[in-house]
């Protein structure tokens, strides 16, 4: 399992999510998701092949803040896209919880 289905599963999706998403054109996912995930496509695949129409679909479902929240998203999780590039993604992830202590008062 790769980095991203892990932290996937860690924050509550399952396989059946996951495959969804694999092939969400063809999934019973709502529209407002798809078109989200088309903007992802677009983003990690050919950022300069954003067309008039899929920036219909996005304006259609979600706000301008919110597009910009979504671009921020994947800004942030495709930032090691060099490292999966290269062949040097983790296979495996051992996850971690740290404990978190309150503040100590000064």
């Amino acid at each position: 399992m790769g980095v991203r289905d892990a932290v996937a599963l860690q924050q509550g999706a399952d396989e059946e999510m996951l495959d969804k998403i694999d092939r969400y054109e063809a999934s019973d996912l709502p529209e407002r998701q798809k078109a989200a995930l088309r903007l992802a496509d677009v983003y990690l695949a050919a950022p300069g092949g954003m067309t008039a129409a899929l920036e219909e679909d996005l304006q259609s479902h979600y706000s301008g803040p919110q597009i910009a929240e979504i671009v921020l998203k994947l800004m942030q999780y495709s930032s090691d896209k060099i490292m999966v590039s290269l062949g040097l993604d983790l296979e495996e992830v051992d996850v971690q919880v740290l404990e978190r202590r309150p503040p100590t008062a000064p």
